[in-house]
């Protein structure tokens, strides 16, 4: 049955996301509305905050008409929600809690499951002027009607703001100024997305992807692991070829790769993160007189190249504590003649961990941001002193890149049944794709046809690259790839076929299943026109 509700909430979701609005007529034309949603209230002896989630994001897609309401960042309300410390969510708290935000109107409501009966509670308030609720209370034997009449509730709030029906129109015409040129182009961006290029099928499981010259040959390799073994390919423009195969014994766990030349000598090196019997046992290989050397091996650290936005291409560390997790400030290791030592303490918030983290000029020129996904994949922009800026609303970044350590147990359980699982966030790439002068984020988003149950077990059947840019004081899309089937386990930016232009080089994954990790690869080569 839950399965049944799931799927119910993404059909809709789906359903009322598709067409973006437009107004026919309309009172006071040049006023643009914000509408705050705050998280309804679930009321349950069963576990249902899934369904908050899906509420959340149907009204906050369903409820933005173009150029007429927006639905304001969680962040803001996260700020106003924290600023006003509420006992309890009732109409005039939420009116207290929409003006601290600036909005016009709030959301609130409130779901009640009592055996098989669904009861619903929903309001749209105005905050800035005296004006009754509109209202939705229902009460049926299943979610079903209960989610429809959240979806009627997200339609009628248009009607209930602006004062007239409104009308869906087709999909405006994309920001990216490439897309109409070059739509029948082999790999060319299109309307629906961006085409592209696929590898033959690999019969494993790809964890991690990088592109460079590592054998100083002036043209870059592709280079890819799985669990224990790393693969270095050329390519042709037409076909993958492999160079090297790279074999570690099944003890380790490979979890992360980089490809830089981050000890500035002309080669770039492949940087693995690797886990052996819950500890960790990363290595640098680097190439020298026709074979791969280890300058580093067994070192107790989480490593990461940073594509540094003054410095260039540096390397990353940050060590493993007692605990089996990440402890400790992130470093700059810093080479000294024959290996890389701690330097440096990187200007990171506290309890920041390595992976899924970046700097960048992303909201001007002149300012330095912190990017980084946190533990719920949201994207945020942080502040050196910890203070977030900005959150995103999507989840980005997601993986099934794990590895489990018996040194850290969950409090919820009195016995150590469970190993304690970490995931790996994946990574942030940063770009300036038109020249604008303006970086982009480039980062993934994996998505689950049912939702995300269980925090400790993930599972992904599609996903999409989005390019994102600071507008209006936010990161938006400003263009995604076509919808991959599969799962993106790893992605790059680099100049892979060695024709001065780069490409976006993405990893896709198809699993046997959530407790099966035997699975197929290909590597999807897109143009960047």
């Amino acid at each position: 049955m839950r399965s049944k509700w799931i799927l119910l909430i993404l059909c809709l979701n789906f359903i009322f996301t598709f067409p973006s609005l437009s107004i026919t007529q309309t009172r006071d034309p040049g006023k643009i509305y914000k509408v705050a949603v705050l998280p309804f209230m679930i009321y349950s002896q069963e576990n249902l905050d899934y369904l908050r989630e899906g509420i959340y994001e149907m009204l906050s897609s369903r409820i933005p008409v173009e150029g007429r309401i927006v639905v304001i960042d969680w962040s803001v309300v996260e700020r106003a929600l924290y600023e006003e410390r509420p006992m309890r969510l009732d109409e005039a708290t939420a009116t207290k809690i929409g003006k601290r935000a600036g909005v016009d109107y709030i959301v609130l409501g409130s779901l009640t499951k009592i055996g098989n009966y669904i009861s619903l509670d929903a309001r749209l308030i105005s905050v800035t002027e005296e004006k009754p609720p509109l209202t939705v209370y229902t009460q049926d034997k299943g979610i079903d009607d209960a989610m429809v009449k959240i979806g009627d509730f997200a339609q009628e709030i248009g009607y209930k703001i602006l004062g007239r029906r409104y009308t869906a129109s087709l999909p405006t015409e994309p920001r990216h100024p490439y897309i109409i040129q070059h739509r029948r182009e082999i790999g060319g961006m299109t309307p629906e997305g961006i085409g592209y290029k696929k590898s033959m099928t690999l019969n494993f499981e790809i964890k991690g992807l990088d592109v460079g010259d590592v054998d100083g040959d002036k043209r870059n390799e592709v280079v890819i692991i799985d669990n224990n073994t790393l693969y270095i390919f050329k390519y042709d423009g037409d076909k993958l070829n492999l160079f090297q195969k790279i074999e570690h014994g099944y003890e380790h766990n490979f979890l992360t790769l980089d490809v830089a030349d981050v000890n500035r000598n002309g080669f770039a090196e492949i940087i693995v993160t690797s886990m052996v019997d819950d500890n960790l046992r990363s290595f640098i290989l680097e190439y020298e007189e026709g074979k791969f050397r280890k300058i580093i091996e067994k070192a107790n650290w989480f490593f990461r190249a940073l594509d540094h936005p003054k410095e260039g291409h540096l390397l990353m560390g940050q060590q493993q504590g007692s605990d089996g997790i990440f402890s400790g400030p992130i470093y700059k290791m810093v080479w000294r003649k024959k290996s890389f030592e701690k330097g440096p303490k990187m200007p990171f918030p506290k309890e920041t961990i390595i992976f899924g983290i970046t700097l960048a000029n992303i909201r001007s020129q002149e300012t330095l941001d912190i990017l980084m996904l946190d533990d719920s994949d949201r994207l945020r922009i942080v502040a050196p002193d910890g203070k977030y800026l900005w959150n995103s609303k999507n989840r980005f970044g997601g993986t099934i890149n794990f590895y489990e350590t018996r040194k850290k147990q969950d409090p919820s359980f009195r016995e150590p049944v469970l190993l304690w699982r970490v995931y790996i966030p994946g990574r942030i790439v940063i770009r300036d794709l038109d020249g604008d002068g303006l970086n982009e984020v480039i980062v993934n988003r994996n998505q689950s046809s049912t939702m995300r149950l269980f925090e400790k077990i993930r599972s992904f059947d599609k996903g999409e690259i989005h390019d994102l840019v600071w507008d209006d004081g936010a990161l938006t899309t400003n263009w995604k790839t076509r919808e991959v089937n599969g799962y993106i386990s790893d992605y790059q930016i680099k100049d892979l076929d060695n024709d001065g232009e780069e490409e976006l080089v993405v990893a896709a994954v198809n699993l046997g299943g959530i407790m099966d990790r035997k699975g197929t690869s290909n590597i999807l080569f897109f143009k960047l026109f």
